[in-house]
C-alpha cells in the first residue's frame, strides 16, 4: 500500500525526468521507440525501483529497516549511497552476472525477431494476396490486433472495434482497411492462411515491407546502444540506475515493430495509396510512437485519431502522453477515450492535446439489461486473469490460499470461474487449474455473461474490473507486495465497489464481506455502477461509427 502511494507521488517527476532526458533527441524516432522514452512501465522497471528506493529511504529515516536485499547493481549501488550506514545493502547478482543475463536476454530476443519476421516475410509471399483492387476514393486504415484464434472460417473477430461496421453502408465497409498487428502468433503459415482466406479488407504491412526495412528494425539494437546523461531524481544522482535499465530493454520486440509501422506508412505512400484517416489503438507505447510518426511524417495532411479502448492503471505512465511527445509530432492529432470522465486524466501533462469521447467500441454488452442473475446456492467468484503471464500467476496463487481460508465460512459454498485472456497460453493456464480444488473450473464463452452470473470479480491489471463494476459486481484487485499493484479503476470510484487486496487473507476477507451483502446492499452497489458507466462507457449510438473513422460528411462518398 505505502508503495502504491509513493507512486502516485513520484508519476509527475518521473515523466518530467524522462522529458529532460530525451529532449536532446528531438524526433529520432530510434530514441522514441525504446521503452524507456516511451515510459512503458510494464517493459521497463525504472520508475518502480525509484518508488522502491524512495520507500526504503521513508522506512530507514524511521529507524525500520536493518537489511534491504536488491536484484540488480546499480539499485545497490544507490541505495548504498542514500541509505544509512547502518543498513545493510545486499544484492542478489554480481555485476558480471547481470551483464551475462542481459546479453541472454538481448540474443534471445534478436533470435525471436529473426524467427519472426523470417515468417512473416517468407509466407506473406509463398501465400500471395488475392488480388482486390483498391477503391478509387481514399481508404481509412484501422489500426487493430490480429491473435492466433482471430479468425476462423474466413471471418475476422475484432476483439478492439466490435459493432463499428455494423451501421455503415457497404459502400463504406469497401473504404475500411484493417492493419494489423500480430499478438501471440507462432505459426505464420497457418496465420498468412487464414488472412488470405478473409473476407475482411486487410492492409497487411508484410505485403508493402522491404527486406532492407527489415534490416533496419533489427539493427535497432546498434543505433539505439549509448550511455544516457548525467541526471538526478528526487535530490538523487541515479544515472547508473537509468542506464542498467535502459540497457536492460535493448531489442525490445516493440521496438523493432514501432520502426516497421513508421516504414509502414512510408511504402504505402510509395505504392500510391491515399488515406483519408488513421485509426491507431493507442497505447503510447513504443509501437504507437513509431506508427504515429510514420503516419504524420508520410501522410502530414491526413487526420491520425488515437483511441485508448480500454483503462489502465495510473502507473501505466505510457498511457498518459506528454507535451514534449505532442511537439515532436509523436502523438495523434486527436485522442478518443471512452468516457467523459477519462477525459481529464488524459490530458494530464498535455493539456493542449485534443480529446475527444468515442464509443466504447468493446463495452456496449454493459448498457444492455441483464441477461441472469447470479445462482442464489452459490458465491460465484469470477476470475479475469489479464494477460501478463507473471499477474495472472500472482493472481491464481492468492486465490488458491484465499478459497482455503473461505472452505465452510461463507453463508453460501463458493466456486471459482476462470475467463482466460484471450491471448494468454491457454494449455498451461489449464494444466495448472487441474491441479486446483474442484471449485476452481475454466469457463468459455461470452465474458458479460460469465459476470451476470457472478456475485465478486477478482483480477488485476485488467478493464474487466471497470467492467464488473459498471455491473454492480464488486471487485478485489489482486496487489502484490513489493510490486506496483496494476489497478485500472479511476480513483473517482465508490470505494464500496472495490477492494484492493496484498495478500491471502486481504482477499479472503474482501470475498467474505461481499458474500455476506445484503438485498438492499446489492441494490445500492447496481445503482452506483450505473452511475459509473455512464462517465466511463459511452453507448454506441447512431452515426457515433461513421464519425469515428471520419465519414461523417455525406458528401465524402459516392451513392
Amino acid at each position: 500500500m505505502q508503495l502504491d502511494e509513493i507512486a502516485e507521488e513520484l508519476r509527475l517527476p518521473y515523466v518530467e525526468l524522462v522529458q529532460a532526458i530525451s529532449a536532446p533527441y528531438g524526433a529520432d524516432v530510434d530514441w522514441w521507440v525504446t521503452p524507456f522514452a516511451s515510459r512503458n512501465t510494464y517493459v521497463c522497471h525504472l520508475f518502480e525501483r525509484l518508488c522502491k528506493v524512495t520507500l526504503a529511504r521513508r522506512i530507514a529515516a524511521e529507524g525500520g529497516v536493518l537489511e534491504v536485499i536488491v536484484d540488480t547493481p546499480e539499485l545497490a549501488r544507490l541505495l548504498q549511497k542514500v541509505l544509512p550506514a547502518s543498513v545493510s545493502v545486499r544484492c542478489t547478482i554480481s555485476p558480471l552476472g547481470k551483464s551475462l543475463r542481459v546479453a541472454a536476454a538481448v540474443m534471445r530476443r534478436l533470435a525471436i525477431a529473426l524467427y519472426m519476421y523470417a515468417g512473416r516475410t517468407v509466407f506473406s509471399r509463398l501465400l500471395p494476396p488475392v488480388r482486390r483492387d483498391l477503391p478509387l476514393e481514399p481508404v481509412v486504415i484501422l489500426d487493430t490486433f490480429v491473435y492466433p484464434e482471430s479468425i476462423r472460417a474466413g471471418i475476422f473477430t475484432d476483439r478492439h472495434y466490435p459493432g463499428l461496421l455494423d451501421e455503415l453502408t457497404e459502400s463504406e465497409r469497401r473504404i475500411i482497411y484493417r492493419a494489423p498487428t500480430y499478438y501471440g502468433v507462432r505459426n505464420y503459415f497457418q496465420l498468412y492462411h487464414r488472412l488470405r482466406a478473409c473476407k475482411d479488407n486487410f492492409l497487411l504491412p508484410d505485403d508493402y515491407l522491404h527486406l532492407a526495412d527489415y534490416v533496419f528494425a533489427i539493427s535497432h539494437i546498434w543505433r539505439a546502444s549509448r550511455q544516457l546523461p548525467k541526471c538526478t531524481f528526487s535530490g538523487m544522482e541515479v544515472t547508473g540506475l537509468v542506464n542498467e535499465a535502459y540497457t536492460e530493454n535493448l531489442a525490445n520486440p516493440g521496438s523493432a515493430e514501432g520502426l516497421l509501422r513508421y516504414c509502414f506508412a512510408q511504402r504505402l505512400r510509395d505504392a500510391g495509396i491515399r488515406v483519408h484517416r488513421v485509426v491507431e489503438w493507442f497505447e503510447n507505447q513504443e509501437l504507437d510512437h513509431g506508427a504515429v510518426a510514420g503516419w504524420r511524417k508520410f501522410y502530414p495532411n491526413v487526420e491520425v485519431m488515437g483511441y485508448q479502448g480500454f483503462l489502465a492503471s495510473r502507473t501505466y505512465l505510457c498511457m498518459f502522453p506528454v507535451a514534449l511527445e505532442q511537439q515532436l509530432n509523436l502523438l495523434p492529432h486527436t485522442l478518443a477515450v471512452i468516457g467523459g470522465a477519462l477525459v481529464g486524466p488524459a490530458k494530464e501533462f498535455c493539456p493542449d492535446l485534443r480529446v475527444i469521447v468515442a464509443p466504447a467500441f468493446r463495452f456496449q454488452a454493459l448498457m444492455l439489461d441483464r441477461r441472469d442473475e447470479p445462482s442464489p446456492g452459490w458465491f460465484t467468484v469470477l476470475i479475469s486473469l489479464p494477460v501478463m503471464k507473471d499477474e495472472s500467476a500472482a493472481v491464481m496463487a492468492m486465490l488458491v490460499r484465499a478459497a482455503k481460508i473461505l472452505d465452510g465460512v461463507t453463508s453460501r459454498p463458493c466456486r471459482f470461474h476462470i475467463k482466460l485472456h484471450p491471448a494468454s497460453q491457454k494449455k498451461a493456464i489449464l494444466d495448472e487449474v487441474l491441479r486446483l480444488s474442484p471449485v476452481f473450473r475454466v469457463i468459455d464463452g461470452d465474458f458479460d455473461r460469465a459476470l451476470d452470473d457472478a456475485d465478486a470479480l477478482v483480477s488485476a491489471a485488467s478493464s474487466t474490473c471497470v467492467q464488473a463494476i459498471a455491473r454492480g459486481v464488486p471487485v478485489a484487485i489482486v496487489g502484490r507486495p513489493g510490486l506496483l499493484t496494476q489497478n485500472p479503476i479511476p480513483k473517482t470510484v465508490d470505494s464500496r465497489l472495490w477492494q484492493v487486496c496484498y495478500s491471502a487473507g486481504d482477499l479472503s476477507s474482501a470475498l467474505r464481506s461481499y458474500a455476506d451483502l445484503e438485498p438492499e446492499d446489492m441494490t445500492e452497489l447496481r445503482k452506483l455502477g450505473s452511475d459509473c458507466r455512464s462517465e466511463l462507457f459511452e453507448p454506441l449510438t447512431s452515426g457515433a461509427s461513421r464519425a469515428f473513422v471520419g465519414l461523417e460528411q455525406a458528401q465524402y462518398l459516392p451513392e
